[in-house]
């Protein structure tokens, strides 16, 4: 940092000569390469890890490839080795940093050769934003404490993004490896970036000012892409990348430039003969936010997930728990191998949102409003996966398996098929307010009473004799019974059938309803439901004149 007078200072939690910020990850082979990185001071220029098989006296050396990164605090040395040439099934020591300044001894283990059985840890949303200047990310590393204590038998942690708050924010990343001290030197951790991993602000002092996001994960890449794996879409590695682990593929999705990302995803995907695809990417494609939205990725991620095909997809985002149905085409099915099933992890830091709510294609929610962490113990046998979601204290929240050799989803969940087409808004059935009220396809167009769909959500609607007024979004329209045409604040709109009335609600051609209302729409043919959706997060609630 630099004061008044333009002189460089150390901020707090600064580097200095002694190596900090150690990191294990997967770089490759996870049988035979391990990569370790960590960070000092500038007068630093060079390091290097001492590393044997425990039980040995012997140590081998491997020189770091190092560079220098000025931050909006601080200038470091960041170091980064990868390791190759190791012995499966095995256990090693090592220290890293230069002749003057060496770490303390940490461990990490080979993955065995055909290992069966395995486990690991999966999080999201610990990111921390107080205190400002210093942030506390303590919670998050008590409960990985705890959790491995309870689970000693985890290989690795596995995140869903949202790693810390500001991720182009060195003080951001200086609180989550304080938080992680103990733990990520001995236990590979393998990110997925999230908004706030992209995100940052220009100045931190004395106040955060200049919110910005970044298109490319800037100082996520630049710290950690020299120690993940090399394989993700050109431009865009470090963010992205695959790897194996056991009889499980790995892919791990950044949230930029999906039309960029989504092809090599696929073909990664398509590549891989494991039994089981697990993948990451932190917003949900099936929300629990009321409103909360989809269409930032996956028109273009649709193919790579659920033709590459992944069994589960973990997400973060919304600091809830919830799973689906196995999910395809937006369409929901009972057993595995019929579609993704899209995880939810919960939140990791005790960062709590008070209006999450299950939706439609949920078959398992929880709303996570207690102001601790929760984690996700996945446990691979075989052809069974069994994923586990503990809050920090020990309770359960949830428990699924899935058999692929009986093609069989526990605990037993039927998805709901419909005789009537029923109505839904971001995944929220209208149920009450619909009682009775259906969509109605007449010669090949679908109508619904849309007025009820506007209702539901708070906007504005009228209703007189022979019309229909509806006002939400920024956007009217009037609507009038044996008309095609509609009245709206964009002009007139020709809709492909005439507006009807069915039991004293006017029925109106729901593509046009859609359309007029910068909405998107589909039918769930198998469960037999139309949804409704807007990218819009905003609450359309009609308020009183003032």
């Amino acid at each position: 940092m630099f004061d008044e007078n333009g002189k460089f200072y150390k901020p707090e939690r600064g580097s200095s000569p002694s190596p900090d910020h150690i990191m294990l990850s997967f770089c490759g082979d996870a049988k035979t390469e391990m990569a370790v990185s960590w960070r000092t001071d500038t007068e630093t220029e060079t390091g290097f890890i001492l590393y044997g098989e425990v039980g040995s006296e012997e140590l081998a050396r491997a020189d770091s490839i190092s560079d220098t990164k000025e931050t909006d605090i601080d200038i470091s040395r960041y170091h980064w080795v990868r390791l190759s040439g190791l012995k499966s099934g095995t256990k090693y020591r090592y220290t890293v940093g230069s002749e003057a300044d060496r770490s303390e001894e940490f461990y990490f283990e080979t993955e065995p050769e055909n290992l069966g059985k395995f486990s690991f840890i999966v999080i999201a949303d610990h990111q921390k934003g107080d205190p400002c200047h210093l942030p506390d990310y303590s919670m998050v590393g008590r409960m990985l404490r705890t959790a491995l204590e309870r689970h000693p038998e985890c290989r690795f942690i596995f995140t869903a993004g949202d790693n810390c708050d500001n991720g182009q924010n060195e003080l951001q990343w200086n609180g989550m490896f304080e938080g992680l001290k103990g733990i990520i030197e001995s236990m590979p951790y393998m990110m997925t970036t999230g908004n706030h991993d992209n995100r940052g602000f220009i100045t931190y002092f004395p106040e955060p000012t200049g919110k910005f996001y970044l298109e490319h994960a800037d100082f996520f890449d630049f710290q950690f892409g020299p120690v993940y794996p090399d394989n993700g879409p050109e431009g865009y590695t470090g963010e992205n990348y695959s790897f194996d682990y056991g009889n499980a593929h790995f892919l791990v999705l950044g949230i930029n430039a999906p039309d960029k990302v989504a092809p090599w995803a696929y073909d990664d995907l398509h590549k891989s003969t494991k039994t089981w695809k697990l993948g990451a990417y932190h917003f949900p494609i099936y929300p629990v936010m009321p409103e909360g939205q989809n269409n930032d990725a996956y028109p273009w991620l649709r193919k790579p997930i659920e033709e590459g095909r992944l069994d589960i997809l973990f997400a973060g985002h919304e600091h809830s728990f919830a799973r689906t149905f196995p999910m395809k085409n937006d369409e929901m099915f009972d057993k595995p191998s019929e579609g993704t099933i899209n995880y939810i992890t919960g939140n990791g830091g005790g960062n709590i949102y008070h209006s999450n709510a299950r939706k439609i294609w949920h078959s398992a929610f929880y709303p996570q409003e207690e102001r601790m962490g929760s984690y996700t113990l996945v446990e691979i046998v075989g052809s069974v996966l069994t994923a586990t979601a503990y809050m920090e204290d020990g309770r359960i929240v949830d428990i699924m398996t899935i058999d692929k050799e009986k093609d069989l989803l526990l605990p037993h969940a039927l998805a709901p098929t419909y005789d009537w087409t029923k109505m839904a808004f971001k995944g929220d059935m209208l149920e009450l307010i619909s009682r009775e009220f259906y969509a109605q396809q007449k010669d090949g167009v679908w109508y619904a009473p849309f007025g009820i769909v506007i209702q539901a959500i708070g906007g504005k609607v009228i209703k007189e004799k022979d019309t229909l007024y509806c006002e939400a979004y920024d956007h009217h329209a009037l609507f009038t019974v044996g008309s095609n045409k509609a009245m709206t604040d964009l002009g007139t709109v020709e809709m492909s059938g005439e507006a009807y009335f069915d039991r004293n609600q006017l029925y109106i051609p729901v593509e046009e309803s859609a359309k007029i209302f910068e909405m998107e729409w589909y039918h769930a043919k198998r469960n037999n439901f139309i949804n409704w959706n807007t990218p819009s997060e905003d609450k359309p609630l009609c308020k009183h004149p003032s």
